[in-house]
């Protein structure tokens, strides 16, 4: 069995000093560029500091024509690219419960944590609520509750935020997922989908990465049981059947931030290409200003699309989640560099045990999972390239 991560607080440390690195390294390049590229200004321009004739700003018109709508404006800076790791759901109760009981909420994750560490920022679907309170929905046929101690563990893992707007996030009752919020924020883990009212359940949750670029995440669903939408008390905030408030949350993000995330709870279970209603939301919240789109609640993986030069993952499938059988166990993690002219994602296979722990796949294990991927990314008019034990997708530049 994996080991369990015991010191959150030394892998942050090591998260942070290998950031500021980079950091300083880009630093330094982007000085050298800016020096040979006023060095080279000058000699095409006889030193007058006249931009060469056809360079472009950070709009992509050119400095004569942008200087032409607003004389004397200085080109916008273009955001730094951001890295941003995707998973699907998990799901702490049952089986996945006794493990934890038998080698601690550190050891689920342990598989992974490497992976999710990367990016400047990871969040998953988390499909259970994590407390010790309230009771289950006497008229649902499967309800889960994970113990509290994952929210640290989530932490831990390197987890920066979660989406709970899925259609298990009150199963036992708005006490639990309040209880739930409480424990996630507390251990540094924020939450989007899902709030204390219907407000705080459309509220984005904002991370601002080491390079200065902001990243913002908002996430519905269009799954719910009734009385799970977010009203004057805690619940889920509700997608598909008011689409024309997603856009405009989404605008409005778009606005405040450099990249926009979102995430949708939708799809048939088990099924391995969306249908319609999936398609065209993700391509609202495109239109809208999202730049990566990452579905869940099929349990099975889904392909990709590339569109207008931003990438839907229609379903990750589980990443913690017992079952039993081998579709179910078959996920990727989405390791996504997004930048201003689009998103490039490398996919790192990962099978899930019976018990529902996690592990990344090498050799023949991993062809087969990227291979499916590419199958019904295919589908979709999606290349996916498999190099190796990965694969990569790009849209746009």
């Amino acid at each position: 069995m994996s080991a369990p991560h015991t010191d959150p607080s030394a892998r942050r440390r090591r998260r942070r000093r290998a950031r500021l690195r980079g950091l300083i390294a880009l630093a330094v390049i982007v000085a050298l560029v800016a020096w040979g590229g006023i060095a080279l200004a000058r000699a095409l321009t006889g030193g007058r500091g006249q931009a060469p004739a056809g360079a472009r700003d950070g709009s992509g018109q050119t400095a004569a024509h942008s200087a032409s709508g607003t004389a004397g404006a200085t080109p916008a800076a273009q955001p730094s690219p951001v890295r941003v790791v995707s998973g699907g759901d998990v799901m702490t109760d049952r089986v996945v419960k006794g493990y934890i009981g038998s080698y601690g909420a550190g050891a689920v994750l342990s598989g992974i944590a490497p992976q999710l560490e990367k990016g400047d920022a990871a969040w998953v679907n988390l499909e259970s609520p994590l407390s010790t309170l309230g009771s289950p929905n006497p008229g649902k046929d499967y309800t889960f509750e994970g113990p509290p101690s994952m929210a640290k563990a989530l932490a831990a893992a390197g987890i920066d935020l979660v989406t709970m707007g899925n259609n298990h996030s009150v199963d036992y009752g708005q006490v639990a997922l309040a209880d739930t919020i409480k424990r996630l924020e507390k251990a540094g883990v924020k939450v989007v989908g899902a709030g204390l009212d219907d407000k705080d359940a459309w509220t984005p949750a904002i991370i601002e990465t080491p390079g200065g670029a902001t990243i913002g995440f908002l996430a519905w669903s269009d799954v719910l049981w009734p009385g799970y939408r977010a009203t004057s008390q805690p619940g889920v905030a509700e997608g598909r059947t008011d689409l024309p408030r997603v856009k405009a949350a989404i605008r409005a993000l778009a606005k405040k931030v450099d990249y926009v995330v979102v995430g949708f709870h939708w799809g048939l279970e088990y099924q391995h290409y969306p249908w319609e209603a999936q398609t065209s939301e993700a391509h609202a919240a495109i239109d809208a200003g999202a730049d990566l789109v990452i579905g869940h609640h099929p349990h099975v993986l889904q392909g990709f699309e590339a569109y207008k030069g931003r990438l839907i993952a229609y379903s990750l499938g589980d990443l913690v989640f017992d079952h039993f059988s081998v579709a179910t166990g078959q996920t990727v993690l989405v390791d996504a560099v997004l930048t201003p002219g689009g998103v490039k994602a490398t996919l790192v296979p990962v099978y899930v045990s019976s018990s529902g722990i996690p592990a990344v796949q090498t050799g023949g294990a991993a062809t087969t999972i990227l291979s499916l991927v590419r199958q019904y990314s295919k589908a979709l008019g999606t290349s996916v390239v498999i190099k190796g034990d990965v694969a990569t997708v790009r849209a746009g530049k």
